[in-house]
């Protein structure tokens, strides 16, 4: 059974004719995942927003959300490990290397290991330090610390999933990834339905939720990624004996995406910044519209996951042909499904900000003016997606460092100070400066897809 479903991911990827089924079929589970994910990012904030005394519910749903840069930037570089390791990975297969394949996975899970222990430092001993860069004090300062510090031991089992998820994306499996995250987000919400309610431990009682939730998922994937199996990447112990060649053929590839993670992740930490200087009114709105907005984003983003994996593969097949049909069937799919979601849940604005924001109906009302702009622009976020996924996947990782930064910081933040501190305009400004950016981005993006070479990292006939 599993070698069928090896060989029709393989048939999905490198054969199938129907390329709009093949990237649905293989692109739904990255979806569901993504939605866990979602899911799981809501659950902390949903809890805190309904359960904790009325006099800190501001604070506490500020601390949950204003803090998400923090955690995106330290998780950038592994992401950016996980994102080369697809290309890598995904090439070596199509070249039919597996045994190159095993021994890029094995390097991934090292400097995972390595990564997370270094961030776990980072995040527990320069919280105090970040938090107050960015404006905050009293109460929601120090429900800032608690959450982050709390949450900072997460980062060495999160960042060897990403190892596990790059081996299993690369090959087209991405069923297993799936079970794994419900796995998790089930604990998350029971964990923090306990934490919180029960014994009353307000954010703390959300963080460690959401710790144990990602920490119990490591015996499941670490089992995985070593049992033998012919139809996936497996390892062996000397598969994880440091390699300092593919460490640096690694490296190459990941830092662009690591930096443009971290980049856009210092962004948005730059951007809270801003937005708290507003007030806690429209940092809520901000975040929880941003929630909201990662439900419908989320086919996109796993369609532009999925793209990556067909690039990939294709290239290291020597398909350049389909590789880049691939990419405009994953357009036209990320725009329509964009279109589609942004209509539906455009009515219901105010019902879906008010699971959060009830309590604070300031925040309830900018983030429904916020929601408006964030369902708009819905077409233009997916179309970035699949244009990252596809540099991604093709081992072009400078581009999607160039995009993602000229996006934020040469648009998006200029345009914010320009509107608050020349212009004098409201909070709602924020918004005009989001919608500008991501329209430049998509005609930066087929500019920079002009550039994009289709060529392999990978070759069939390189040595181990």
């Amino acid at each position: 059974m599993h070698r069928a479903s090896s060989a029709m991911r393989r048939q999905h990827l490198l054969e199938s004719k129907n390329l709009y089924l093949s990237i649905l079929v293989l692109s739904l589970p990255i979806f569901l995942s993504n939605l866990m994910k979602a899911l799981n990012s809501f659950i902390d904030m949903f809890f805190v927003s309904n359960f904790v005394a009325d006099d800190i519910v501001s604070e506490s749903i500020t601390a949950i959300s204003i803090t998400f840069p923090i955690f995106s930037i330290t998780q950038a570089f592994a992401y950016g490990v996980m994102a080369a390791g697809v290309a890598l990975i995904a090439q070596a297969l199509g070249a039919d290397r597996k045994d190159v394949a095993t021994k890029i996975t094995g390097q991934l899970l090292l400097l995972t290991v390595i990564l997370g222990l270094v961030m776990n430092a980072v995040l527990y001993f320069f919280t105090p330090t970040i938090v107050t860069w960015m404006g905050a004090e009293g109460v929601g300062r120090e429900l800032m610390i608690t959450y982050v510090r709390i949450r900072s031991f997460e980062m060495v089992p999160l960042f060897m999933y990403f190892a596990f998820l790059a081996s299993r994306q690369a090959g087209g499996d991405t069923l297993t990834p799936f079970i794994v995250d419900t796995v998790m987000i089930i604990v998350n919400i029971l964990l923090t339905w306990l934490f919180v309610t029960a014994y009353d431990l307000g954010v703390a009682g959300a963080a460690w939720g959401t710790l144990i939730g990602n920490v119990i998922i490591v015996p499941a994937f670490m089992f995985m990624l070593f049992k033998k199996n012919k139809n996936h990447v497996y390892l062996r112990p000397r598969d994880i004996v440091y390699d300092g060649p593919m460490v640096g053929k690694i490296f190459r590839l990941s830092w662009p995406v690591g930096v443009s993670q971290a980049f856009t992740s210092l962004g948005f930490l730059v951007l809270n910044a801003m937005i708290l200087s507003y007030g806690n009114a429209t940092v809520n709105a901000f975040q929880v519209g941003n929630k909201i907005n990662s439900l419908v984003l989320n086919p996109a983003m796993g369609i532009g996951a999925v793209t990556a994996t067909f690039v990939g593969q294709n290239i290291g097949a020597g398909n350049e042909a389909r590789a880049r049909e691939a990419v405009r069937k994953a357009m036209t799919l990320v725009i329509i499904i964009s279109v589609v979601g942004g209509m539906i849940l455009m009515p219901f604005r105010r019902q879906l900000g008010g699971i959060f924001l009830e309590r604070v109906p300031e925040a309830l009302d900018l983030s429904v003016e916020y929601m408006f702009y964030v369902f708009t622009c819905l077409p233009l976020m997916g179309i970035y997606q699949v244009y990252m996924g596809t540099y991604q996947g093709s081992g072009e990782t400078q581009l999607s460092l160039l995009l993602a930064t000229i996006r934020l910081w040469v648009l998006r933040i200029p345009l914010v100070l320009l509107y608050k501190n020349v212009l004098h305009l409201p909070a709602s400004s924020i918004w005009y400066a989001m919608t500008i950016s991501n329209a430049a981005a998509l005609y930066i993006g087929a500019i920079f897809y002009q550039m994009c070479r289709f060529r392999p990292k990978i070759r069939k006939e390189q040595e181990v």
